[in-house]
């Protein structure tokens, strides 16, 4: 009897032992294999995917890269904040020394004549009436900027009026000696209507590409004459 129950009792125990052994192993084994649950994922497996297959954002409002956009803003030589008036005012030397190119499209279009009349005709007359002040204004946009430390795109502005100024001034020594030639008008109109237009285009241009931000380098020869004049700094 008592070697009977000493065997059950090795017996169960043996079992216990068994299945023990073989629940740990099966833990064991759960633990390390992957998990193969198509709806049952843990936190982390969750966490890390949710990681990997959130999508990132790289376009802008207009569909286009934002680093593209960015770098293309540097390339383009962007100007900022107060620069961009101070880019402007240097072709007011070009206005002046043009305005008389202008006479007969003022007579042909009034409201042109008018708005010439009060904005820039006080201007010119004054330039007109004190002695040399029109070589002191452009001596002043030619080397002005460099001596105040302005930014390379202000520099390349007031060089590119003063070049601006000096194509104007080959016109204005023919048309005078033109005029003193008593040629009609039907000559003389055409010439001076040309120039006019010529250099209000080259004016709005430049003025409405500082505004917006955009070195106005595309300028044939005139453009190209000014950057190299300024140099590379």
């Amino acid at each position: 009897m008592t070697s009977q129950l000493s065997l059950c009792e090795s017996f169960v125990f043996s079992n216990r032992a068994i299945g023990s052994s073989y629940l740990c192993r099966d833990v064991r084994s759960r633990k390390n294999a992957p998990n193969s649950c198509l709806f049952e994922r843990s936190g982390d497996d969750k966490n890390d995917e949710s990681n990997n297959e959130r999508p990132v954002n790289d376009l802008d409002i207009f569909g286009q890269p934002k680093n593209k956009q960015r770098r293309n803003i540097v390339d383009e030589g962007d100007i900022r904040g107060p620069d961009r008036i101070k880019s402007c005012i240097p072709y007011v030397l070009v206005m002046i020394d043009g305005d008389a190119f202008g006479k007969y499209i003022y007579e042909r279009i009034p409201p042109l004549g008018t708005l010439d009349y009060v904005l820039l005709r006080p201007i010119v007359e004054g330039v007109q009436a004190a002695p040399f002040l029109g070589v002191v204004l452009f001596a002043l946009f030619a080397l002005g900027p460099r001596f105040t430390n302005q930014s390379r795109e202000v520099r390349f502005n007031a060089q590119q009026a003063v070049f601006l100024d000096i194509a104007i001034l080959f016109p204005t020594l023919i048309g005078e000696a033109l005029v003193d030639a008593h040629l009609p008008r039907a000559f003389l109109e055409p010439a001076a209507n040309f120039v006019w237009y010529t250099y209000i285009s080259a004016v709005v241009y430049c003025v409405s590409s500082n505004l917006r931000g955009k070195i106005p380098n595309q300028i044939p020869f005139i453009s190209s004459a000014a950057d190299t004049a300024i140099g590379p700094f």
